[in-house]
């Protein structure tokens, strides 16, 4: 493309040039007539005749060529023979003499421009096409020169640059090669030079880093699961080892029973509680999404919960103003405050109060739980919200550490941000939904 970009440019320029220096001396022809036509109307065909003699004299070197005739034909002065056949431009072929520096020389092309004179006479001015062709061959092999050297350069700089980028490419490739082999820790080279390859590496890098994130907490997830599943398979085990002796009685057999069967329930709801996670995080339930009043919906949950708070010892309040609807899905919304209103209960010592907000700072809506209780340390904040992460205080109270963990999958199905702060005293867990679709959101502020 170089080469051809280059092609293209020295063909111009060498018309351009030819067509230049031919307009130039088309000119200089009318010029020169004009001059001669106007002395033969001041002075008479005698007063040309001697110019032109003069200027044949002094301008030998420079190609020039007259001819003047008279009214009847007869030539009176000029080096050029030959009356054209008509006014204006025309053409003729002409072979100069034979000297010791040309001894066959070529034929040449001669411009010639024909007038009108006083006294009915012709004049035929003339000038030779050999400096032109002359000039164009200078420049054809000027550009001819400049273009071997161009395509050199190019050749050289292409070969260059051509064994970087494929020596780049070769590492990438390499560090392909030890990713596929299973070094997820190993990441694409990145030169610092900000161009397509560093954009390509810098893209694959975070998408490992990602990918990195998420086999970490598979393992730990199977892990968690392992651990939490042990116990109460080890019970239920238990339960159906009392089962065996036959002496146990009909009510202790039935009591036994009842324990197996509540064991495995919570079993399901373990496998239904992760089955639901995976199904949000999947995203395809966001093709269902419908309009969901909020405000509605957090006060049908105070009226079914403020008996249940009140039962355990706690007081359950709203903070609840009117707001516009948001897209959602309404069952994974009814469950996900659901999980926190249960949270804050089970997870608080009686006489805590507990309240249901719902607000707005500018295009977000904020919705959520607070508390006046215990609360949660800062740095266990992001830790609480992973499957079958549970505090220390609360590893005997109900619960299987899924919770949470459902509520920060229905807000990233929602894109909206989950947020817990310290309430001073207690816990705040607030859900910021964009009002505005497209648009980030962040819960800076808070109701109330």
């Amino acid at each position: 493309m170089f080469t051809l970009s280059s092609l293209l440019t020295a063909a111009v320029l060498w018309l351009g040039t030819g067509r230049e220096a031919a307009s130039e001396q088309r000119q200089e022809l009318v010029a020169d007539a004009r001059d001669l036509v106007l002395l033969s109307y001041q002075r008479g065909l005698d007063a040309v005749s001697t110019e032109i003699e003069e200027r044949i004299i002094l301008g030998a070197g420079l190609e020039r060529w007259y001819a003047l005739y008279a009214g009847n034909g007869i030539k009176l002065a000029g080096n050029l023979d030959g009356l054209p056949p008509h006014e204006g431009w025309s053409q003729r072929r002409f072979t100069p003499r034979a000297t010791t520096l040309a001894p066959s020389p070529r034929s040449r092309r001669l411009g010639l421009y024909t007038v009108r004179t006083a006294r009915g006479g012709w004049l035929v001015v003339g000038r030779d096409a050999y400096f032109i062709q002359h000039m164009r061959d200078v420049a054809e092999r000027i550009f001819l020169f400049a273009l071997a050297l161009i395509v050199a350069l190019s050749l050289v700089v292409g070969w260059l640059i051509g064994r970087q980028l494929l020596r780049r490419v070769g590492a990438m490739s390499l560090a392909a090669e030890r990713i596929s082999d299973g070094d997820l820790d190993h990441r694409m080279p990145v030169r610092g030079a900000a161009d397509e390859l560093d954009m390509i590496a810098r893209t694959v890098n975070q998408m490992l880093d990602r990918i990195t994130s998420l086999l970490a907490d598979v393992r730990r997830l199977g892990a968690d699961i392992a651990h939490d599943l042990r116990t109460p398979l080890t019970r239920l085990r238990h339960r159906l080892e009392q089962l065996r002796p036959p002496s146990a009685g009909a009510a202790a057999h039935e009591a036994a029973v009842d324990a197996a069967l509540a064991e495995i329930d919570g079993l399901l709801d373990i496998f239904q509680a992760l089955l639901r996670i995976a199904g949000i995080a999947s995203g395809e339930l966001r093709r269902s999404f419908a309009p969901v009043d909020l405000e509605a919906l957090l006060r049908e949950l105070h009226d079914a919960y403020a008996a249940v708070a009140e039962a355990e010892g706690h007081r359950l309040e709203a903070t609840i103003t009117p707001q516009p609807p948001i897209r959602g899905d309404r069952s994974l919304l009814v469950q996900a405050f659901v999980n926190l209103i249960e949270n804050a209960i089970r997870h608080t010592p009686p006489g805590t109060r507990i309240a249901l907000e719902l607000g707005r700072a500018g295009d977000t809506l904020l919705a959520g739980v607070r508390d006046d209780g215990p609360g949660i340390p800062e740095h266990e904040h992001a830790q609480v919200l992973q499957p079958f992460m549970r505090l220390d205080r609360s590893r005997h109270t109900e619960g299987n550490g899924l919770g949470l963990a459902l509520v920060a999958s229905v807000a990233e199905l929602h894109r909206a941000v989950l947020q817990l702060d310290d309430a001073r005293p207690g816990l705040r867990v607030t859900l910021g939904f964009s009002l505005v679709p497209g648009l980030p959101h962040t819960p800076d502020e808070r109701p109330g």
